[in-house]
């Protein structure tokens, strides 16, 4: 009779341990799931960017976009040594798209690490080119080809010609752009600012030094 009563008092107690841990665990995975602060997927500042989806014309071919491949989760804000992405949306046969597209240039050959008079992190300029149907001319990636030449940027382009990016950001209108962190958080958008792009990589990226 003793030896059954030790028998079920090391169940118990085997029992009882095993409850503790999974009471533990359960507490643990409560505390995690109500101090986590999991990051929207949004085109608002402070918001994940959404996906570029589409193929990428870089001055030779079109290949396979990897958008997720610009950005490091484990980057920290300050660190001057992350790249940053500037995205443009823009039409090539928007009248505005054309008269920034030279500023363009200029800003993607100013904030990069190829610059000695830019102490900044390196901005990796994109461009998601739609068609808005202006004036009833369709776009081409032939198109999107020379326009890229004919302004000299030496970003990649990216073919939206079928809207998918532009609905999927919720872009109004061309020219809109998006300055996102090393980490893939957007952290200006132009819609809702009162400075162009140049200025906004000035003021928000850090500076070596500073």
């Amino acid at each position: 009779m003793r030896g059954k009563l030790t028998q079920d008092d090391n169940a118990g107690a085997v029992g009882s341990a095993a409850l503790s841990v999974a009471c533990l665990f359960f507490v643990a995975i409560m505390i995690i799931a109500f101090t986590a602060n999991p990051i929207a997927i949004g085109t608002d500042v402070g918001e994940r960017a959404p996906e570029i989806e589409g193929k990428a014309y870089n001055g030779t071919t079109w290949t396979d976009f990897d958008f997720e491949g610009y950005f490091d989760n484990s980057w920290e804000e300050g660190n001057v040594s992350g790249q940053w992405v500037a995205l443009i949306f823009m039409d090539t046969d928007c009248p505005y798209c054309q008269q920034s597209a030279s500023s363009q240039t200029d800003w993607a050959n100013t904030y990069n690490a190829n610059n000695p008079n830019w102490n900044g992190p390196h901005v990796n300029f994109i461009a998601s080119a739609t068609e808005l149907n202006i004036q009833g001319h369709d776009s081409s990636r032939s198109e999107i080809q020379d326009f890229r030449a004919e302004y000299g940027h030496n970003f990649p382009y990216i073919d939206d010609i079928d809207q998918d990016n532009m609905k999927e950001w919720g872009i109004p209108g061309t020219p809109n752009y998006f300055l996102i962190q090393p980490d893939g958080i957007i952290a200006w958008v132009s819609d809702d600012a009162n400075e162009d792009l140049s200025q906004a990589i000035q003021r928000i990226t850090p500076r070596e030094g500073a």
